[in-house]
C-alpha cells in the first residue's frame, strides 16, 4: 500500500515539474498533469511488478514510475500540439 502511494506521490511530483520546465498553453493545467503524472507512474510500476521484473516497493519500480511519467508527458505534449490545443 505504501508502493502505491509512494508511487503516486512520485507522479505528482514529476507531473508537476514537467508542467513548470514545459510551459504552454494547453488546457490540462497542473492538475491534469498531475493526474497523468500518477496514471502513467502506476502503469509503469505495475506493468513491471506485474511481469516479474522486480519486487513490490523496489527502487527500479520507481525508477520506472519516473520514465513512463515523464514519456507520458512527452506524448501528452505530442497529441496536445498535433489537436491545436
Amino acid at each position: 500500500m505504501i508502493s502505491v502511494f509512494a508511487t503516486a506521490i512520485l507522479g505528482i511530483v514529476i507531473g508537476v515539474a514537467g508542467k513548470a520546465m514545459m510551459p504552454s498553453k494547453d488546457t490540462g493545467g497542473a492538475f491534469a498533469t498531475g493526474v497523468l503524472g500518477i496514471c502513467c507512474a502506476n502503469l509503469g510500476n505495475s506493468m513491471g511488478w506485474l511481469m516479474d521484473w522486480w519486487p513490490v516497493g523496489s527502487l527500479a519500480g520507481f525508477g520506472a514510475a519516473a520514465a513512463t511519467t515523464v514519456l507520458g508527458l512527452i506524448i501528452y505534449r505530442g497529441f496536445a500540439a498535433q489537436t491545436g490545443e
